[in-house]
C-alpha cells in the first residue's frame, strides 16, 4: 500500500529540487512549470489516500491541495511578470493558498466542533506574538499588501491552532499528530516566504528552506486523508 505514495513523495520532491535550481538559474518558465508539477504530486498523494480512505474529511483536503497547487503556480508565475501586475498575481496566489487554509480548518473543525474556542485562544496568542515582529522587519510594495500579509498569516497560524485544538479535544490519533506536524511546515515555510520576498535581504538558503518545507507540509497533510478515523 506504502509503495506508491512513497514513489508519489519521492519523485515530487525531485521534482521540487529541480524547481529550485531551475529559479536560482533564473530560468523562471521552467521554473514555473517544474513549480506547478511538483505540486501535482501531493493533490495525486492525497487522491490515492482519499481512494483508500474516502470521508467527508478527506474530500476538503483534497479541496484544499488543490488550491495549494493552483496557489503555487500563481506565485511562481509572479516572478516571469514585471510591474504593479506582479503584485497583482501575488495576491491572487496568496488568495489561493488562504482559500486552502480555510478549507483545511473547516475540515479540522467538523471533527470537533467544540474545539474552536481553544483554537481561537491559541491563534490569538500566536499572531500576536508572532505577526507584529515579522511585520517590522518588512517592506511591503503597499500599505493594502501588508494588512494582507496580516490577514493572511493569522489565517495560517489559525490553521494550526485548529489542528492544535482538535488534538486536545479528541485525543492523540495518527492523523490529527500529522496534521499538526504537517501545520507546523506550513507555517515556519510562510513566515520564511514573507520575510524573503519583503525582508532586508533575499537569500537563496531561506528561499530553499520555504520552498521545502512547504512541500513536506502538504505531503504530511496529504497523509492525514489516509489515516483519518473519529
Amino acid at each position: 500500500m506504502f509503495i506508491i505514495p512513497c514513489i508519489l513523495i519521492l519523485i515530487g520532491l525531485a521534482v521540487d529540487c529541480l524547481f529550485i535550481v531551475c529559479e536560482f538559474k533564473n530560468k523562471m518558465n521552467s521554473a514555473t512549470f517544474l513549480k506547478g508539477l511538483a505540486a501535482s504530486f501531493f493533490v495525486i498523494l492525497g487522491a490515492v489516500m482519499y481512494r483508500n480512505n474516502p470521508s467527508a474529511y478527506g474530500f476538503l483536503i483534497i479541496l484544499g491541495l488543490l488550491l495549494g497547487m493552483l496557489g503555487d503556480i500563481f506565485l511562481e508565475a509572479r516572478m516571469c511578470i514585471e510591474g504593479k501586475a506582479s503584485n497583482k498575481v501575488f495576491a491572487v496566489g496568496i488568495l489561493s493558498f488562504l482559500a486552502g487554509h480555510i478549507l483545511y480548518i473547516v475540515s479540522l473543525l467538523k471533527t470537533n466542533s467544540s474545539a474552536w474556542w481553544i483554537a481561537l485562544i491559541i491563534c490569538a496568542v500566536l499572531s500576536l506574538c508572532a505577526i507584529p515582529p515579522l511585520m517590522k522587519k518588512i517592506s511591503a510594495p503597499s500599505a493594502g499588501l501588508k494588512i494582507f500579509g496580516y490577514v493572511y498569516l493569522t489565517i495560517v497560524i489559525a490553521m494550526m491552532s485548529s489542528a492544535i485544538a482538535v488534538l486536545v479535544k479528541s485525543g492523540a490519533t495518527i492523523w490529527n499528530i500529522l496534521f499538526v506536524i504537517g501545520s507546523v511546515f506550513f507555517v515556519v515555510s510562510d513566515f520564511i516566504m514573507i520575510y524573503n520576498s519583503f525582508g532586508p535581504k533575499k537569500t537563496k538558503v531561506l528561499r530553499a528552506t520555504n520552498l521545502l518545507t512547504y512541500f513536506a507540509g502538504q505531503v504530511i497533510i496529504a497523509l492525514t486523508i489516509f489515516f483519518f478515523a473519529v
